[in-house]
């Protein structure tokens, strides 16, 4: 390596990186403990050591950290965060963890890989053990690879994959759930089902097939129910073709 490639490699070290951003009036700052590295022919940035990106109240750190720029043009605007091992994040009232994290600043998308990826915000907890999407843009959370999430209430909901539906303020309007679909209440009480949706502002949740709500030891069986969870009514309901519905009620 040559004198001037070596005092390059150091000056990135000992300083912080700043670059443009597409299309945002902000800029992302980089910095890490071992080395910033600027690979003009891939269009990469990439920091090593305790990497940490900023822009505003965001904050993406990881053990390495790439910046992806366009290549096109004269301003090599920032479009892509990539952060790996050990990574976390913060934004505004979102906080996260995972094995991997992939930002799509244009389209303001998180993608964070598992195992045990977590995002948290004001309503609650976020889990899965394959992958958990945010799309900004569109207010939408999705948690593949048995998702879970656990509301401020103190309510819980799993299922093999959860689609949130999130309002402007970024507070969850529904909660869909497909697959060994499972809901628990801090009250104790139980229900499963094929598929679910919650929703928030109601406090209701209507479950379809193979619905099962345990209250202790008393069992109800139905292909479809609609719970109440703010006046702790539970109703099972038969569907066309599926029969009766059926309980062991114990007191």
């Amino acid at each position: 390596m040559s004198n001037h490639a070596n005092w390059l490699r150091k000056a990135l070290i000992t300083t912080m990186l700043v670059l443009p951003l597409a299309a945002q009036a902000q800029t992302l700052e980089v910095s890490a403990e071992q080395e910033l590295l600027w690979d003009q022919s891939q269009g990469l940035y990439q920091a090593i050591g305790d990497a940490i990106a900023t822009r505003g109240s965001q904050t993406i750190r990881g053990d390495t950290l790439r910046a992806y720029y366009s290549q096109e043009g004269e301003n090599q605007d920032i479009e892509r965060l990539v952060a790996l091992t050990n990574v976390s994040f913060s934004d505004t009232n979102l906080k996260g963890s995972g094995s991997q994290l992939d930002y799509n600043i244009q389209r303001n998308f998180y993608e964070i890989t598992g195992p045990n990826a977590i995002v948290t915000s004001q309503d609650g907890t976020a889990k899965a053990e394959q992958l958990i999407q945010f799309d900004r843009a569109e207010g939408r959370v999705t948690l593949e690879g048995r998702g879970e999430i656990t509301l401020t209430d103190g309510r819980l909901l799993k299922g093999d994959q959860i689609d949130i539906a999130l309002n402007e303020a970024e507070e969850i309007e529904t909660i869909f759930a497909t697959g060994n679909v499972f809901i628990s209440q801090p009250d104790g009480r139980q229900a499963e089902a094929s598929e679910g949706t919650y929703d928030a502002k109601a406090g209701t949740a209507l479950l379809i097939g193979d619905v099962k709500i345990i209250d202790g030891e008393s069992i109800l069986n139905g292909q479809k129910a609609e719970i109440d969870f703010n006046n702790g009514v539970s109703r099972l309901l038969t569907t066309e073709g599926s029969g009766r519905v059926s309980g062991i009620l114990v007191e």
